[in-house]
């Protein structure tokens, strides 16, 4: 063939080459060609040309095994080289000038496959087979742009379909204008798996919406909290509501295992420790509210630490009745704070003395305490004496003559308690109003809004570039566009 006539093969018509099998070119590292590029095809002058090495594959047929390519790039096995490098030079510009790698296509525009695993060492490179790799200093590394499909699909049987990773800024960042920012799907598995080791595992941030929602068909939880040490869930706010919980059976439910249930606003559930705990500096710790049913419900024993007090009712004793209802027995109210303590002995003489209790003696104030006598028999009685260990019951004086009947008398002790100081119906100081614990209207963003000027973000969230402009190659003319005919010239390029 001439000089400057193309190279075609397997075309049998004149005046092409006549060669009816592919022709291989084989560099063995020998004086053609250079050291570090075995073919060198460069493409210079005018007019602008399309590509300076193009694979056209239309091949038809039974595929048998094979895969069509337009270009196959291989290496050795362990080489630790790269199949098919696509380089470009120039003024950086980011989305919209030079383009290493672009592929176009109906299906997959790139594929990379690699068959060993992808293994990371310590300072995060890659130091294995990886089926696409982007590397860049200061722009992205990878970018996917779909107008209605996917931009990146990460797929993997054992581990993570894709996989990000930072040092100091975010490793997955999922921005959506009018749908959800980032969605995961898991048939049996995990939807979404965040760990950190010292900082939050999940930061949901919304200026007029909500910041982390979860949600649930059948199963367990919306949003489950977990944590070995320490809080599973914690809410936070600086002018609004912590934790709200909305549901048609229990609101928000508690369980702790190591260490306090009806459809109630909140239930807990612990085998030594608290399950609901409320904690208020100045306000009310928990409050509980219910226009038409109860405000509170316990199961088991109440502690109460400090005092009681009851307005609006009468504090009484639900007690089982033998017709099968439950009556009211109501407590009795006094103006000062008392103890009681109550007794029978028998008078055989003139008089009896009582011993105090210990237990209650202890107790009480002795110094005025009262006692109530009942005589079980037609006599009168009278306490003769009082002292701080005990007091004597007497009989009334009848006259000469006759000899003291046997009876039993009842006795009821009322003191006051000795470790508060005397006081007469004491004032209290009742709070200004009662707390208001109103149903939030979570279909509109204002009513759990919260300054965003407040929000003092962890990771700074850079605005994403606009949508670059790749404009989409005619496929049909670059197929049946004829071969450009290159003129041979040096150049004084250097060797790549």
């Amino acid at each position: 063939m001439a000089n400057g006539d193309p190279l075609r093969v397997g075309v049998t018509q004149p005046p092409d080459n006549r060669a009816t099998s592919a022709t291989m070119l084989v560099h063995n590292g020998s004086a053609f060609g250079t050291q570090h590029t075995a073919f060198w095809v460069q493409r210079l002058g005018t007019p602008r040309c399309q590509a300076a090495i193009r694979g056209d594959n239309f091949s038809t047929g039974s595929a048998g095994g094979v895969l069509p390519t337009g270009v196959l790039g291989m290496i050795e096995a362990g080489s630790a080289g790269v199949g098919v490098f696509g380089t470009a030079t120039g003024t950086p510009n980011l989305f919209f000038g030079e383009t290493g790698v672009m592929g176009v296509t109906n299906s997959f525009g790139v594929v990379g496959r690699s068959l060993t695993g992808v293994i990371v060492d310590e300072q995060g490179n890659f130091i294995s087979g990886t089926g696409v790799v982007g590397l860049c200093n200061d722009g992205v590394g990878v970018h996917g742009v779909a107008t209605t499909g996917f931009g990146i699909i990460g797929q993997s049987v054992g581990k993570a379909g894709v996989t990000g990773k930072s040092i100091t800024g975010v490793g997955i960042e999922a921005r959506s204008d009018q749908s959800h920012g980032l969605q995961a799907t898991a048939q049996s598995g995990v939807g979404v798996l965040s760990e950190s080791v010292g900082n939050f595992g999940v930061l949901g941030r919304s200026r007029d919406a909500i910041g982390v929602e979860g949600f649930s068909q059948q199963g367990l939880a919306g949003v489950r909290g977990r944590s070995i040490t320490n809080v599973g869930v914690i809410g936070e706010s600086d002018q609004a509501i912590g934790v709200i919980g909305v549901s048609p059976m229990n609101a928000v439910q508690g369980w702790s295992t190591g260490s306090g249930g009806a459809s109630i606003g909140v239930t807990g559930f612990s085998n030594g420790g608290a399950g609901v705990q409320g904690d208020s500096n100045t306000g009310f710790g928990v409050c509980g509210r219910s226009p038409g049913g109860w405000a509170g419900y316990f199961v088991g024993n109440v502690m109460v630490s400090g005092a009681l007090y009851v307005t609006g009712g009468p504090k009484s004793a639900a007690v089982k009745h033998p017709d099968g209802t439950h009556r009211s027995l109501f407590c009795l109210e006094s103006p000062e704070s008392y103890f009681e303590d109550f007794g029978e002995v028998t008078l055989t003489g003139a008089s009896v003395v009582v011993k105090l209790d210990k237990d209650f003696a202890a107790l009480v104030k002795r110094n005025k305490y009262q006692v109530f006598l009942t005589s079980y028999g037609p006599e009168a009685l009278y306490v003769r004496k009082r002292s701080s260990e005990e007091f004597e019951i007497a009989r009334v004086e009848r006259g000469a003559g006759g000899k003291p009947r046997k009876l039993r008398v009842g006795y009821r002790i009322v003191a006051r308690r000795a470790d508060l100081k005397p006081a007469r119906l004491p004032k209290i100081k009742m709070p200004t109003q009662e707390t208001e614990v109103n149903k939030p209207d979570l279909t509109s963003s204002k009513a759990l809004r919260k300054r965003a000027d407040r929000l003092t973000p962890l990771a700074k969230l850079d605005q994403l570039p606009e949508t670059p402009k790749i404009p989409s190659p005619n496929l049909k003319a670059i197929a049946e566009a004829k071969p450009v005919e290159v003129n041979r010239k040096r150049s004084n390029v250097s060797n790549v």
